[in-house]
């Protein structure tokens, strides 16, 4: 009798035993497919426009793994990647303005070189101070205007698109300072017009500086400000730099090339410096924002912390979360939904900031 109960306990243990060994492969499976996932950023968003899915599945762009050591090296690198981009078939101004119907006029203000964009149909009588993407490093030359002419003629609006100084020939403050002149010298032409800044990625990043530098110099503040997927913490807290590691096919991380980059950038500034990193500035005073991100982006972060101390400041802010978008992607993918609904947005943001 004894021994057919131990029997019995000893059945019921091993059953029990098995039963948890089951359950542990279930949680294991789970969490070994999650990784999986994770370390595979070709997979398309489900909820995403097709553009944006094909883009995904189809390019990958690393990040370069060589840091340049030398001004010369990285002034080389910056070049060779220019004239790559500046290559692609449609990217010209010539095809991009006969694209959208923009006429392009290059010209200078106080030595700052620029482009004057004005489309077919203008829909306000603001002006649009548009600070072109690329890390601050890259996308100069005609490559500063490509986004405005798209602003331009989406929103029906004057541009000015400034060509602002790149390190490592200048470091900061020269971009800075480069976008204050010209502000300061269009604001004192005509006072009485109604002014927006703004850019995708860096372009973000700086028009958000800017803003910081406008109140240090007691300029007048522009009546609204647009940020596309901006980087604003260069000391690397925002938790979507550890989360998407890997995710977003333009910026894939912001260890090794792109943290040395930001040194480059800032020069003898301090990282955590507002005109380097905007997140820490003061944002009394600060126009209406217009915000862009996605779920994919890897500074989505970024984005969203921005867009709280706004809110905690009683700043007007719109924060626009696309599925499945990655870093510029409304830019970048083609003429999607995504990029239709952010310039169309973005016209009655600004139409309604000039109008009240």
């Amino acid at each position: 009798m004894e021994v057919k109960l131990l029997l019995e306990h000893r059945n019921q243990s091993m059953m029990l035993v098995s039963i948890m060994l089951i359950f542990l492969g279930i949680i294991l499976g789970f969490f070994a497919s999650a990784l999986l996932k994770k370390e595979s950023p070709l997979q398309p968003p489900m909820a995403a426009s097709q553009e944006i899915r094909n883009y995904i599945i189809k390019n990958q762009f690393p990040i370069p793994q060589e840091i340049p050591t030398t001004d010369e090296a990285w002034i080389d690198l910056r070049e060779r990647v220019n004239r790559a981009r500046a290559g692609v078939v449609g990217s010209s101004l010539e095809a991009l303005s006969s694209r959208f119907v923009v006429s392009v006029e290059r010209d200078e203000i106080l030595g700052v070189p620029i482009f004057r964009l004005t489309p077919e149909s203008v829909n306000t009588e603001g002006l649009f101070i548009h600070l072109h993407g690329g890390g601050r490093f890259f996308g100069g030359g005609d490559l500063a205007a490509q986004e405005g002419i798209i602003i331009a003629s989406k929103v029906g609006i004057e541009v000015i698109s400034i060509d602002y100084r790149v390190p490592p020939e200048n470091p900061h403050p020269a971009a800075i300072e480069d976008i204050a002149r010209v502000y300061w010298a269009l604001f004192a032409e005509e006072p009485n017009r109604k002014y927006a800044i703004g850019g995708t990625s860096a372009g973000g990043e700086l028009a958000l500086a800017s803003i910081h530098y406008f109140k240090e110099m007691n300029y007048p503040i522009p009546d609204a400000l647009y940020a596309g997927t901006p980087r604003t913490d260069a000391t690397n807290m925002s938790d979507s730099l550890n989360v998407l590691k890997g995710i977003d096919p333009v910026l894939p991380t912001y260890d090794g090339f792109m943290d040395a980059l930001a040194r480059l950038n800032a020069g003898s500034t301090r990282l955590d410096d507002p005109l380097i990193s905007p997140i820490f500035g003061e944002f009394d005073k600060f126009p209406p924002v217009y915000l862009v991100t996605g779920t994919r982006d890897l500074l989505l972060s970024d984005t969203v912390r921005l867009h709280r101390k706004l809110r905690e400041a009683g700043i007007e802010a719109s924060l626009n979360v696309y599925d499945g978008m990655f870093h510029g992607g409304y830019l970048i993918a083609g003429e999607s939904p995504e990029f239709h609904q952010v310039h169309n947005e973005l016209r009655e943001f600004l139409v309604k900031q000039f109008t009240d």
